[in-house]
């Protein structure tokens, strides 16, 4: 068995709603995959294909122990000179430590993965927490506002209606596969 469809059976097994994705994309291969009935590990064993990526719904969808599981987003987009930063902020959003579960295939961004009551999961999709005042286009600093600019680093939580790829799934754009930071079992 590869280490996609053994991660996608093990998480699904521990509560995780689990789904395909389109071979290095992040796009979910089935249409309604937002409101779809979770998938058992029968269904994802029979609907698995070689190159699939796998991502799962945070939220209502995903529960763990009681607990639905949603993610911190720390999408470092003006590269490694903003990461540090971008994670300390992290770390002052929440209270504590930043003790990152997922580092995503563009190398910098990271997913943390948060507890929270059943019933309790924010009810956007996704709230940004905070960005960076910073604002980047073609890896130089730019005013904001400046067309195809974006802050150097966002820092949202994903929650029920969002899709999240899951190691070992590969990054579109830089072809590297993301990377479990901890072992699984301590969500």
């Amino acid at each position: 068995m590869n280490d996609i469809l053994k991660t996608a059976l093990t998480l699904r097994e521990m509560g995780f709603a689990v789904h395909w994705l389109a071979p290095k994309e992040k796009r979910p291969v089935e249409p309604g995959w937002a409101n779809a009935p979770v998938k058992t590990t029968k269904e994802l064993t029979m609907s698995y294909q070689n190159g699939y990526n796998v991502g799962f719904r945070p939220g209502k969808w995903s529960v763990v122990d009681g607990h639905e599981i949603i993610v911190v987003d720390i999408d470092v987009r003006g590269g490694e000179r903003y990461a540090q930063e971008a994670y300390s902020v992290a770390a002052t959003v929440l209270g504590g430590e930043f003790q990152p579960h997922v580092k995503s295939g563009s190398g910098v961004g990271r997913h943390q993965y948060v507890r929270v009551p059943r019933g309790q999961s924010p009810a956007k999709a996704a709230t940004t927490l905070r960005q960076s005042d910073i604002w980047i286009r073609d890896g130089a600093v730019c005013s904001p506002g400046t067309t195809d600019s974006k802050p150097a680093y966002v820092i949202e939580v994903l929650s029920t209606g969002k899709n999240v790829v899951l190691p070992p799934s590969i990054h579109p754009d830089s072809g590297k596969p993301y990377l479990w930071l901890c072992e699984v079992t301590k969500l």
